[in-house]
Order: C-alpha cells, then structure tokens, then sequence
C-alpha cells in the first residue's frame, strides 16, 4: 500500500507481492518481489483504503492489523496522479513533478499548457531561489517538461548545481512553485516585467541562483 502524501490515514493498493529470492548484501532487507495479480489484480491501483498505524513503526505485519483496515473507495479507472491541486497551490519537488510529466496526468497538463507564468525553484537545502518565467509560444506544461529533461532548465546556475550535486539531488531538494500565472494572451513584456519584479523581491540575484 502507498500513504497519500497529504493524508496519512489513507492507503492506495499497489498489488500483492511474493517474496521469491533474498539478495545477497549483508544488512541491506533487500529482496526479489513478484507480483501477484491473481490476488486482487483488478483493484490494482484501484482501492483506496483507510488504516492509521498504530505507534511509529514502520515495517508492520499485514495479518496483525488487517481488521483495522477499512475499504474507503474503488476508483472507476486505475489511479493516474496526484489530481492537479490548482495553479496557487502548485509547491512540488522536480521528482514529484516528474512523474506527473512522465505519466502525462491530463489535469495538469490541461491546466498548464495554455499558461504562461512566473515561477520560483527553491533549492530546499539552502533555501536559494530561481525566478523564471514561461512566455511566447511555450506555455508552463512544456517549461516543467524541459526541467523535468534536464534538471536545470538550460539555466547556468542551475546547470551546475546539477553538475555538481548530481540528478537525485535536483529531484529531491529543487521545488517548483507559481508565483504568477496568466492566460496565452498576456503579453511577453508583462510576463518579463513581472519576472524582474519578482527577482528584485526575493532577491535572487543577489543571494540565489539568477545570474541576470
């Protein structure tokens, strides 16, 4: 089962796994897994379920907590993605955001690709933003799918933060949030205008990682 993010009562079912080999490295709880989707394969992705665990452990024995486990729904369709939590709530990491790329949730890509915006990539270990912007042709769906590629965006600070941290960094400590959003038809001087804006009040040139 996988906890949402966001509530920590609530279960998605992933499947039924069989233990089918140990690997062999001292210490590492590593094993070789098989799915089982004779067991409960139509609810694959399907089944919410609501289960609080008791205490702080985190490696629990099903059959010791399986009569405290309640069915919350059934999903008409296999769970494709966090749905899309509206463009002011925007506030992912690019690991996050990958997925939601990679999967193609349509409810954010339907919300974000005819948009453009002013956003800010915070780096969580250091707290140093990035101010960028999406304008002309390209709306933010394709800005995200360009970090999502490169990890940096084409942008030189960010490039060597990736350089030098390496990817699984990038994905875990940059986060991705809207400042600003606006439709097709706003115009690229306003969207540069409010994207220097917003580099003067989080002072990301002086502190973070924009270089002009």
């Amino acid at each position: 089962m996988a906890r949402e993010r966001d509530d920590p009562s609530r279960w998605l079912f992933g499947g039924v796994f069989e233990v089918v080999g140990r690997r062999e490295v001292p210490n590492s709880h590593a094993y070789d897994l098989a799915l089982r989707d004779d067991l409960l394969g139509p609810y694959i992705k399907r089944l919410w379920l609501n289960f609080k665990p008791p205490g702080r452990a985190i490696r629990l024995n099903m059959e010791t907590h399986l009569d405290h486990i309640e069915v919350g729904s059934i999903l008409e369709q296999p769970y494709a993605g966090e749905p899309f939590p509206g463009h002011d709530s925007i506030n992912h990491t690019l690991g996050v955001l990958e997925v939601a790329v990679r999967q193609d949730w349509h409810d954010w890509r339907g919300a974000l690709q005819h948009m453009k915006g002013v956003y800010v990539i915070h780096d969580l270990q250091t707290g140093m933003p990035y101010v960028g912007s999406a304008y002309g042709d390209t709306g933010i769906w394709s800005r995200l799918c360009q970090y999502v590629d490169s990890l940096h965006g084409g942008n030189v600070a960010l490039r060597e933060l990736v350089g030098q941290k390496g990817p699984e960094y990038a994905q875990t400590n940059l986060r991705f949030a809207l400042l600003e959003f606006w439709s097709m038809r706003a115009s690229d001087e306003h969207v540069l205008a409010r994207e220097s804006y917003w580099k003067d009040v989080l002072m990301s040139r002086q502190f973070g990682l924009n270089k002009n």
